[in-house]
């Protein structure tokens, strides 16, 4: 079994970052392979929509999505994560999705084989449970189209410094929850 984590923030050692490990720990606790890219380190561009990718297998960018393409196809479970930055998703993550639109056939299947199980971490510094909802629903509702399963969502909020998640015992044990299911 193989679970990759996509990490959409930047501060390493952060609240997403730490929240993302405590949901791959416990899919390694249940004898998972697991591996971490975080968006933030890697070259990825921004789509061109210029539609080489539904005439092709890829996309005509040669950068780090390439990579991702294929442990995207070989990966058994993925894991998302961002915090909110701006009422949103953080830069880094809504290139990576743009990018993943090289992932759909013309006809709008997907190129990755259906049934991939996907878990989802968000973190806020609001103190507002459903501030920022839509944001869970929008990667839910691309990776569904992907033809991947959601197991679940944890979102941490009130998380302004670094260590704040780690305070968050209800958002830590979610997300225990979840990285056990990526691989049931």
């Amino acid at each position: 079994m193989k679970v990759i984590g996509i990490l959409g923030s930047a501060r390493e050692n952060g609240n997403t970052d730490r929240l993302m490990k405590t949901m791959i720990k416990a899919s390694i606790e249940s004898g998972a392979e697991t591996k971490i890219y975080n968006l933030a380190k890697m070259n990825i561009g921004c789509c061109t929509g210029c539609e080489y990718c539904k005439k092709n297998d890829t996309c005509v960018q040669k950068d780090d999505m390439v990579l991702l393409y294929n442990e995207m196809k070989t990966a058994d479970a993925i894991i998302i994560g961002t915090p909110i930055y701006m009422g949103d998703m953080s830069g880094q993550l809504k290139t990576f999705i743009d990018r993943c639109y090289a992932l759909k056939n013309a006809d709008r299947t997907s190129k990755i084989p259906a049934g991939k199980k996907f878990g989802i971490v968000i973190t806020q510094g609001a103190d507002i449970p459903n501030h920022y909802a839509k944001t869970p629903e929008k990667i839910e509702y691309i990776f569904k189209g992907l033809g991947c399963v959601p197991v679940g969502a944890v979102t941490g909020i009130k998380l302004h410094e670094k260590d704040d998640i780690l305070k968050d015992a209800a958002a830590l044990e979610k997300a225990e929850e979840i990285g056990k299911l990526l691989i049931e």
